[in-house]
């Protein structure tokens, strides 16, 4: 299935030719609603041009500047999307839609005017089910809807919110204009256009918050952080789990930080097996032999236990381990 960048690619190209055509048809029937949907397409291409040069950007590798990566470009870009989407898709098309209220026209209702409303429903209805597919390989047992909420990446999210009330606001605009038209009454397009432009509005809202707490580095869902500390308190040198933090990186990225009490007689039972001399008194070589052979099996566990943490949460990219001296209460 598809990629985050080539919904975004398919969403693009699909809205660029939606855009030309939206623009035609306005200009032939005079609608606002029309209009609205043309600066409403126009507005989607820009945003979705931004989503893939955030995408292409966030996707390069970490260096010595950025040594967890540049994923948070994907947010920069999505927020820059998302006031495009409210200032421009919101603002310009409910400006639009008070004018034609102000001052109203009947639109001039044509076989183009149908052709191009039903042309731009099948390209982006095309595009959001490209969209809501690619979430698929990625979303396990969760339903679509939880997965759209909790994991998926903020370009997706993006594309289907927008595709989606793009889909809506041509059902909308074909309403407005064709209750216009039957009724002589002019007040439906203008009507049709304002509540295109909400739809976005709320879409922005809904996105910038969305690519806020990424940006902020939120903590990983609650089951996620459950099963990381279950897992710490099960592993047999572990004693006590002491300040677990967590952060989401991007949707697919976690770093998990816990501090770790371990048990003495664990790693007491591998010295013993490996110096035990009846009747031998240490030398001060024996004691750098111990701590060396304590530390390597420290180090030794704290790997295993970092690999059992991948292997069952395999986003987490990071994981620290923090040695805490002191006894467990």
């Amino acid at each position: 299935m598809a990629s985050p960048s080539s919904s975004v690619l398919a969403a693009l190209a699909g809205n660029t030719f939606v855009t030309l055509i939206k623009v035609v048809a306005f200009l032939a029937s005079g609608s606002g609603a029309m209009l609205s949907e043309a600066i409403h397409s126009g507005a989607d291409t820009a945003n979705q041009a931004l989503l893939y040069f955030g995408l292409r950007r966030g996707s390069r590798r970490a260096d010595e500047d950025f040594h967890y990566g540049y994923g948070g470009e994907r947010f920069i870009f999505g927020l820059l999307s998302a006031a495009g989407i409210f200032f421009v898709g919101c603002g310009v098309t409910v400006y639009h839609g008070i004018e034609t209220l102000r001052h109203p026209v009947v639109p001039e209702v044509g076989l183009l005017t149908v052709a191009v409303l039903a042309i731009a429903f099948v390209i982006e209805g095309t595009v959001l089910l490209v969209a809501v597919r690619s979430m698929d390989p990625h979303r396990g047992a969760m339903s679509r809807l939880r997965f759209l909420r909790e994991r998926a990446d903020p370009a997706t999210v993006a594309i289907i919110l927008e595709d989606g009330v793009a889909v809506a606001g041509v059902l909308v605009a074909g309403a407005g204009i064709a209750a216009a038209k039957l009724t002589g009454i002019p007040y439906f397009d203008g009507v049709a256009s304002i509540l295109i432009g909400l739809s976005l509005g709320l879409v922005a809202i809904y996105l910038v918050l969305e690519n806020r707490k990424l940006l902020l580095g939120g903590a990983v869902p609650e089951e996620v952080e459950a099963k990381f500390i279950e897992i710490l308190r099960a592993w047999p040198s572990v004693m006590a789990v002491r300040d677990v933090k967590t952060r989401q990186l991007t949707p697919e990225a976690y770093t998990l930080k816990a501090e770790l009490v371990f048990r003495a007689e664990h790693f007491g039972a591998i010295l013993k097996t490996k110096h035990a001399e009846d009747g031998h008194v240490p030398s001060a070589e024996d004691f750098v032999d111990y701590a060396d052979t304590t530390i390597s099996a420290l180090s030794k566990d704290v790997d295993e236990l970092e690999a059992a943490v991948r292997a069952a949460i395999p986003f987490a990219r990071h994981i620290d381990i923090e040695v805490d001296a002191s006894k467990a209460s």
